[in-house]
């Protein structure tokens, strides 16, 4: 394990805290053998708050469960402004740090793309050309934010459908320069590596976990996705659209599995965001990845004895 990592505390297996599902999620947090030790909250949902959702953050703290942030807005693949220096939104940077301080958060983390422009939010997870000049921007911002919140922060890889310009590299190398130049940690999404080899056909799952820097990845994103997608506008198909509204594959179990052979992680999240199924069907798929967990845990173990 990295020195980033070491640094930072092993949480084990989590659930995102979302409102179709909250009570039932801190009704299994308050279980003496719960099998969920932290939860992720979308911050910018947080912030600026009273009413239920004080009330809901009050609730979790006194579980005593974790709170982890992944944010969705805070556009690190923004451009700088004309003095080179990163642009955000003050309010929105400002209320996150006054909440990261209240859950005392080990780290937050935010996608690998654009949502803003001058202002202006495109209310989307934009990819990012994976040219030289995005990762000056996106490790100068990173730089700042880090600063900024004096908390580790952990970039994710996102799902995309198109390139808007031609790549100057692989989506590997994108992400080991920026890992590298910016000394951040990675949240790596499995589900995204089998989205976008599949859609794009540029590499293969194992090929992208050979090629990326795994002593980087602390936390792993695992959810559904959904298959032979075709667009109500457009009319056109795409093989895999990410939704985090179905069922876990085999496939991208796999994807853990092998992951998890390779490295150890501090925290592995089961992704759920729309069309949640009965809560006991999550907690078979939370029983599932903690099986996968442990079972590498002893693994490495084990390693360590011989």
């Amino acid at each position: 394990m990295s020195n980033f990592k070491k640094n930072l505390p092993e949480l084990g297996l989590g659930l995102g805290l979302r409102n179709d599902i909250s009570k039932e999620t801190l009704d299994h947090c308050r279980e003496k053998n719960t099998l969920i030790k932290w939860l992720e909250i979308v911050p910018e949902n947080h912030i600026d708050r009273g009413g239920w959702r004080a009330q809901q953050t009050q609730e979790v703290l006194e579980t005593g469960v974790q709170l982890i942030p992944h944010s969705v807005n805070l556009s690190i693949g923004s451009a700088l402004d004309d003095q080179g220096k990163a642009s955000f939104d003050a309010y929105l940077i400002q209320e996150m740090k006054e909440l990261f301080q209240e859950i005392k958060s080990p780290w937050f983390s935010d996608h690998l793309s654009c949502t803003r422009i001058e202002g202006y939010y495109l209310q989307d997870l934009t990819p990012l050309p994976r040219i030289q000049e995005s990762i000056e921007t996106v490790v100068s911002n990173i730089k700042f934010l880090e600063d900024y919140f004096q908390l580790p922060f952990l970039i994710e890889n996102p799902s995309f459908y198109s390139t808007l310009i031609e790549p100057e590299m692989s989506e590997a190398d994108f992400l080991n320069q920026i890992l590298a130049k910016a000394d951040c940690g990675l949240l790596l999404d499995v589900n995204n590596i089998y989205v976008n080899a599949t859609n794009h056909g540029e590499y293969k799952e194992q090929e992208f976990l050979d090629s990326l820097d795994l002593d980087r990845v602390v936390q792993v994103h695992i959810a559904g996705h959904l298959e032979n997608y075709k667009s109500k506008l457009s009319h056109k198909s795409i093989a895999i659209l990410d939704t985090h509204g179905e069922a876990i594959k085999e496939e991208v179990y796999k994807i853990l599995e092998d992951l998890l052979s390779r490295t150890s992680v501090n925290a592995v999240l089961l992704e759920r965001d729309s069309n949640f199924p009965d809560f006991p069907e999550l907690i078979k798929e939370l029983e599932k990845l903690d099986a996968i967990i442990k079972a590498n845990s002893k693994r490495d173990t084990q390693l360590l004895q011989s």
